[in-house]
């Protein structure tokens, strides 16, 4: 089984960066594996970095670690609940503000498995409809009502299924707030079989026209064998 991924992290017109990003993959136990992750820090936080680049660091250190794919969704999102709780104990520790979003998605061999939390997105675009696999933790304020760096519990949401002749987009809200779908879907119906480039480069160029200023990251990726 192959993989077809890329993905891009603009810092934009923010004073910093926030996002942080992993696409990375792997074999173990003669199985391949890929892992995207999308974390968002909470920029009106002090240290909303710490909660985004300490999630995908653990996370990929986790997936390095698996060695078999025996309820691996599952452990995914259990490992993910620790992270959660490091995260927020150290923060308590060294008296930070912080807090992040984060989108998962595991493919292994045919199937994936996606943990969410927080106001980034998973969409899945198959045969020219797009859909958003995750739902946005906000109250109708607009605050983040769940995310990583939460003291108390958190829901995090989880799905998985058949992966085989779908494509998944996972982005930060820099990059959905001022999107329309149907232009996503355009910029993926007419991207190359074999080359993620032209929608990777295109998206975030589209709402960054339509004025958007906060930080943009998208990963997009799919099976291609």
């Amino acid at each position: 089984m192959n993989y077809l991924f890329d993905g891009v992290s603009l810092q934009n017109k923010r004073p910093s960066n926030m996002d942080s990003m992993l696409l990375k993959t792997r074999a173990f136990s003669g199985i391949s594996a890929l892992l995207a992750v999308v974390c968002d820090g909470v920029g009106t936080l002090s240290d909303g970095a710490f909660a985004s680049g300490t999630a995908v660091k653990m996370l990929s250190e986790w997936f390095e670690k698996v060695e078999t794919d025996s309820r691996i969704g599952l452990r995914m999102r259990d490992a993910i609940l620790d992270i959660n709780t490091w995260i927020t104990q150290a923060a308590e520790n060294n008296n930070m503000e912080t807090a992040s979003t984060l989108s998962a998605l595991l493919l292994v061999e045919g199937d994936y498995y996606i943990v969410h939390v927080g106001d980034s997105r998973v969409y899945c675009y198959s045969e020219d409809f797009l859909t958003v696999l995750t739902g946005d933790d906000v109250s109708l304020s607009g605050k983040l009502t769940a995310y990583i760096g939460k003291r108390d519990e958190i829901l995090l949401q989880y799905l998985e299924g058949k992966a085989t002749g779908k494509i998944f987009i996972l982005c930060s809200d820099g990059l959905y707030k001022r999107m329309d779908e149907g232009v996503m879907v355009s910029k993926m119906k007419n991207s190359n079989k074999r080359s993620l480039k032209e929608p990777i480069k295109s998206l975030p160029q589209y709402v960054i026209e339509r004025g958007e200023q906060d930080n943009i990251t998208l990963a997009i990726v799919k099976i291609i064998a």
